[in-house]
């Protein structure tokens, strides 16, 4: 309780700081309603309920919105603001909401919706009170109470309401223009608005402006001498004039129209047209007089009777088929419906091509000729009764020529000059002459590839596709005709050269490991599987680079050879040819690796050589055996030998062996030789220096001595010591 007491008392504080005022509350009240008609004051007020301490001043904005649009604001000290809005329209109708702001604080009241009912009706002025037909017109309507944006609707009224031009403007004016139109003589004009609010209707129209339209000349009028109806033949006679007012004068043009084409033309004021009536000058003309913005017409139907039918060209030929060919025999009839024989002898029938009369006249109708290519055309008939004059529908005919030889080209595109396997040949074929259209037939052989109709004279295209090689199928030949059934021809045959692309290079060796021996020959064999002849085959060599051997053109086989004799260890490289033809398309066979190796005579001599050593060998090595023997026999049984004598016995032997080695040695031809006997001589010695050994092993009655002598021949024989 006590805290409420000093909370009322004391200024409030928010986070610290000292609070003077709280706005609690903002509303907006319409006077005299929410609900009010046009032309009523519309009194505004916005009050805020706002808390505040003791003594303490604000100034407040209070700001007015319409449509969320500001449209006033105040500032004052007040709690409340009020604006007014004085003689208040329609447009002024909306929502309308107010905001105070005060010290940065702001507040809004809610919306409220004002309805200003009663739309006046606009005002309406016109540009000019006289006007002439043809003559434009401007319409101002104006809203000035209102505010933009708005629909201005329009309205011309003659003899009745026309619909209205709808125009939208963000001013509160609006003009358009009309033109006046031929017959309208007074004219009202009104407008009204709509403001572009929802559900509002459109306003009550503005008061009526006259104005009066002059006629600046009357409406043509249109005779026709003797009569609307009359016969062929007869002169027909059509007058059109018109009268020009004095009010207003100004140049007037008539123009007697039939259809779309106009037949005279005036400015006096009057025109006659006059014509030998045919049935052709049957239908409606127009008489129209044109001022320099109006115009009016008049318009009169004429019947004429018809004195006799239009004549019929009929062709009849003289074989039954359907197309008349160069130099037939034709028959032309010309008939008028209704006229019997007899009448129609009398009468003279002319018979013309393309207007142009190819005969002299025929009593009777009839015409026979034989018709050329040249003749081709439209072709008429024309016969006069009295005075008028009748021409048939046009009957086209067509002649045709026959067709001569036709000549059958090969097209080379861009810069080739050969058929390859696979490309597409162009031939033409053209028939010099011949009546279209044309039909031309090509022919493969005895197969038919293609087949075109020309419909001009110009030369038939033909595209073939190159997918198979056969020797039959190069001959072409071409056949043209036509609707002359007499003509027929075939061109002369063209030979096309198509050439097929080398394929399955291959190449073989002889012989064919790759081995030869040095001195004889490598024959190289480079075949070809497939391909158009003359064939171009290259033999190469790959020494690190390269290198062409011979080249040679094939004309009558598919293979080639080249012989490398005598083959030396320089030939040693890896082998391979190439093959191509006229199609320009290189293909290379796989390679082969050769190398040279010795000459059997060489391998023979060698063979013997060492099959001599080997003998030899065997031979040395028997000898010694024998020898080592037969010494050791000795040693055994002068056992009494002092160890002096043994190796002075010893060296005398490997001396005797020294000497038969060196004796040897003296015949050696080679150094396989010398080291085969060198080994031999290693194998005595050992053989010795055991013997030795054996034989201090069987001593036993001497083993000093032995030893002793043992380490003396040590001493004095380094040589024989390092071979044990």
């Amino acid at each position: 309780m006590y805290l409420s007491v000093i909370l009322l008392l004391t200024p409030w504080m928010v986070c610290g700081e000292l609070v003077n005022f709280s706005i609690n509350k903002i509303e907006l009240q319409s006077r005299p309603s929410t609900t009010l008609k046009n032309g009523e004051n519309l009194r505004l007020t916005c009050s805020a309920d706002i808390a505040k301490t003791a003594g303490f001043e604000l100034n407040s904005t209070f700001y007015f919105f319409k449509d969320d649009n500001l449209i006033y604001n105040v500032t004052t000290t007040n709690d409340h603001a009020i604006y007014i809005i004085r003689n208040a329209s329609v447009s002024r109708s909306g929502l309308y909401k107010c905001q105070i702001s005060v010290d940065k604080k702001q507040k809004t009241s809610t919306e409220i919706k004002v309805k200003v009912t009663g739309l006046l009706p606009p005002v309406i002025s016109v540009s000019k009170r006289e006007v002439s037909e043809g003559d434009e017109i401007t319409v101002r309507c104006e809203a000035p109470n209102e505010d933009p944006p708005m629909f201005f609707y329009f309205y011309k009224i003659s003899k009745e309401r026309e619909s209205p031009k709808k125009r939208q403007s963000n001013k509160n004016n609006m003009e358009t223009t009309f033109v006046i139109k031929e017959g309208e003589s007074i004219l009202q004009f009104e407008c009204s608005v709509q403001l572009m609010i929802d559900d509002e209707p459109e306003s009550p129209p503005s008061m009526r402006q006259m104005v009066t339209v002059v006629e600046p000349f009357g409406t043509p009028t249109i005779n026709v001498h003797p009569a609307n109806n009359f016969t062929e033949g007869s002169i027909m006679e059509v007058t059109c004039t018109v009268l020009v007012s004095h009010i207003r004068p100004e140049e007037v043009t008539i123009t007697l129209q039939k259809g779309n084409q106009i037949l005279q033309s005036s400015t006096t004021g009057r025109l006659t047209y006059s014509q030998v009536a045919t049935v052709a000058n049957m239908g409606n003309y127009t008489c129209k007089a044109e001022g320099r913005t109006a115009s009016k017409t008049t318009i009169t139907t004429i019947n004429v009777k018809e004195l006799f039918s239009i004549p019929r060209l009929t062709l009849k030929r003289s074989n039954v088929t359907q197309y008349i060919n160069d130099g037939d025999l034709v028959n032309f009839e010309c008939s008028v419906s209704g006229l019997s024989f007899e009448e129609a002898r009398k009468q003279d029938f002319f018979l013309k091509v393309n207007k142009v009369q190819l005969k002299q006249k025929q009593r009777g109708g009839r015409f026979q000729l034989y018709l050329r290519a040249t003749d081709s055309g439209n072709y008429t008939c024309e016969v006069t009764i009295g005075n008028i004059t009748k021409i048939s529908e046009p009957v086209p005919v067509k002649i045709y020529a026959a067709v001569a030889k036709p000549e059958l080209k090969q097209i080379f595109r861009g810069n080739k000059i050969v058929v390859v396997l696979g490309d597409i040949l162009t031939l033409t074929c053209k028939s010099p002459s011949g009546t279209p259209p044309i039909i031309y037939t090509l022919y493969r052989g005895g197969e038919m590839v293609g087949r075109k109709e020309m419909i001009d004279s110009r030369e038939a295209v033909f595209t073939v596709n190159t997918t198979k090689f056969h020797q039959d199928l190069r001959q072409y030949k071409c056949h043209a005709s036509n609707r002359n059934h007499k003509s027929s021809a075939y061109s002369e045959v063209l030979n096309v050269t198509v050439i097929a692309p080398v394929r399955g290079v291959s190449l073989a060796i002889i012989p064919p490991n790759g081995e030869v021996e040095e001195g004889a020959e490598l024959s190289l064999i480079c075949r070809v599987e497939y391909g158009t002849l003359p064939i171009s085959i290259d033999f190469y060599v790959k020494k690190g680079n390269e290198i062409l051997l011979r080249n040679e053109t094939i004309t009558n086989k598919m293979s080639a050879q080249f012989i490398v004799n005598p083959f030396t260890k320089q030939s040693d490289g890896t082998y391979f040819c190439t093959a191509s033809n006229k199609a320009h398309k290189n293909v290379r066979s796989g390679s082969m690796d050769v190398k040279a190796v010795l000459a059997r005579w060489k391998k023979g001599i060698i063979g013997g050589f060492v099959f001599f050593i080997i003998i030899a060998a065997l031979g040395i090595s028997l000898y010694l055996y024998l020898d080592k023997k037969r010494k050791g026999k000795s040693i055994t049984t002068n056992t009494s030998r002092s160890s002096k004598a043994i190796n002075s016995s010893s060296e005398k032997s490997a001396v005797d062996v020294k000497k038969t080695d060196d004796s040897y040695f003296g015949s050696v031809q080679n150094e396989e030789e010398l080291h085969i006997l060198k080994t031999a001589e290693d194998n005595i010695g050992n053989n010795q220096q055991n013997h030795e050994v054996e034989y201090t092993d069987v001593d036993g009655s001497a083993p000093e001595s032995h030893q002793e002598s043992a380490e003396n021949n040590y001493t004095e024989n380094p040589e024989t010591n390092n071979l044990s």
